[in-house]
């Protein structure tokens, strides 16, 4: 049995700047998982290699407004 390790990867949308995270394994990301924006629906999105969340979620981190999960209030994102 293969059993694959899941991370947290951090976005920003090139569109509506929305913030937020999805939960991948590495291959799938190696291997180009279409990612797109939940509050828009764009694929236009860059990963943000300034937070590293490693089995964390969200609600882990530093505050940031920005961020539609918390919108600052619940300690998250980092800023």
């Amino acid at each position: 049995m293969k059993v694959t390790k899941e991370m947290f990867y951090t976005f920003v949308c090139n569109s509506c700047q929305e913030v937020f995270e999805i939960r991948a394994s590495i291959s799938e990301i190696s291997n180009g998982l279409k990612i797109s924006c939940p509050k828009c629906a764009s694929s236009d999105v860059t990963r943000d290699y300034s937070k590293i969340n490693i089995g964390l979620s969200a609600g882990s981190g530093a505050k940031n407004s920005s961020c539609s999960y918390c919108s600052g209030s619940r300690g998250c994102c980092g800023s």
